[in-house]
């Protein structure tokens, strides 16, 4: 192997002075890592996985090897992907934020020629690192569908790139232009939260660095900046006054009480988005990125924390509400029954796709334990909303 190495190493070397072309030290480290150390190629999973997608991928090797040595940029890839007959074509491009620290990280991935995915032209190839069941996802959706929140397209999908198995994902629709035309929805604005979110002008806040505008694309916040304004100006007798104008307060109490029921841990201050159908309409809440929810290493409690229901909560009619939406969704949504199936439906259609994937069957995950993990996640904090709902009063500002 040492003796291979220094052989590709000179070869390199003397290619590259003989052409002089550029490259990037740490794209030919990348380069020398895959050829020197590659054990062969992985075992091609396309007979055993038949009930999800195998995508068998392609990316030029110079191409992949700037990719992985970028991953914090937006660095872009052809990439081909072979899928029974067809061949798509398109890019891809480093996608998600907390995933990119993991070694298996998520990609963008944009077709072109008129092809489709799914019927999906632009989606994400979601890696769901903080989900070794890949059910979460499955769990939110339905939980926020049955609210009648929008949600997105979802798809398993098992991931090959290069003849190595990256193993099993999640194709996920993007909240894009395209999601309202596919739809017929009117759009006149869609902005999203970032990391760490601030919803208060208190102690200074620059827009631009917590929110960005997604449709259209340009940076102006003003109107969510008079939003936040109201928030911050609003008193517990001015509040639907002030903020109704600005923001469905019902609307939002509903997705807030389930994103606590959910204990989606990412849903306060990021992964959501604030939406406007029309000019003279108030913010509804969009919500978005799903696999930590339930999340084990830390509970919320009754209510997540963050600027808006800090407000929200200082009005005895908003705290009313609240615990009507948090008694509706335990009683009539957050429910076993309506949930066990479709995450058993779920669960079967990935089960052989889970086992071949490298990071979850193959280094003993297994499906089975981490389905019935989640399933009593699910009686256990619902039992815990039961008998602590009643409890909840004014927040102190």
């Amino acid at each position: 192997m040492r003796r291979f190495s220094l052989i590709l190493l000179t070869t390199c070397w003397k290619w590259l002075c003989a052409d002089r072309r550029r490259i990037f030290l740490p794209q030919l480290l990348v380069l020398l890592l895959f050829s020197a150390c590659d054990p062969g190629n992985d075992p091609r999973p396309g007979d055993e996985i038949t009930d999800i997608p195998v995508l068998d991928s392609h990316i030029p090797s110079d191409r992949y090897a700037e990719l992985l040595s970028n991953r914090w940029s937006d660095e872009e890839a052809g990439i081909e992907i072979f899928l029974g007959n067809r061949r798509l074509r398109g890019t891809v491009e480093p996608q998600g934020a907390g995933s990119r620290f993991h070694s298996r990280w998520s990609f963008k991935l944009e077709l072109r020629d008129g092809t489709y995915l799914n019927e999906l032209q632009v989606s994400n190839l979601s890696s769901q690192i903080f989900d070794d069941s890949r059910l979460r996802t499955v769990l939110a959706a339905t939980v926020f569908g049955e609210l009648g929140f929008p949600t997105f397209d979802y798809h398993p999908v098992f991931l090959r790139i290069n003849d190595r198995n990256l193993g099993l994902y999640l194709q996920i629709e993007r909240f894009e232009q395209n999601w309202f035309d596919r739809r017929g929805a009117p759009v006149h604005e869609l902005i999203k939260a970032g990391f760490g979110a601030r919803f208060t002008y208190r102690g200074g806040n620059h827009l631009q660095k917590y929110f960005e505008k997604e449709i259209p694309d340009n940076e102006n916040l003003n109107n969510f900046g008079d939003f936040i304004h109201a928030l911050d100006r609003a008193s517990p007798e001015t509040l639907f006054e002030l903020v109704s104008p600005h923001l469905d307060i019902p609307q939002y109490l509903r997705y807030h009480a389930a994103a606590s029921i959910l204990n989606h841990v990412d849903g306060f201050t990021n992964n959501l988005l604030f939406y406007r159908p029309e000019a003279d309409a108030p913010y509804t809440v969009i919500p978005w990125d799903f696999d930590k929810v339930m999340y084990e290493e830390y509970d919320i409690g009754l209510v997540g924390g963050n600027d808006i229901i800090q407000a929200l909560l200082q009005n005895d009619s908003c705290v009313s509400m609240y615990r009507r939406e948090l008694h509706r969704i335990v009683d009539s949504v957050f429910v076993p029954s309506r949930l066990f199936p479709v995450l058993d439906a779920f669960t079967s259609r990935i089960a052989t796709a889970h086992a071949l994937d490298p990071d979850l069957g193959l280094s003993g995950v297994h499906l089975s334990v981490e389905s019935e993990r989640l399933k009593a996640d699910i009686i256990a904090r619902r039992e815990f909303f039961r008998a602590n709902i009643d409890s909840l009063t004014r927040f102190p500002r």
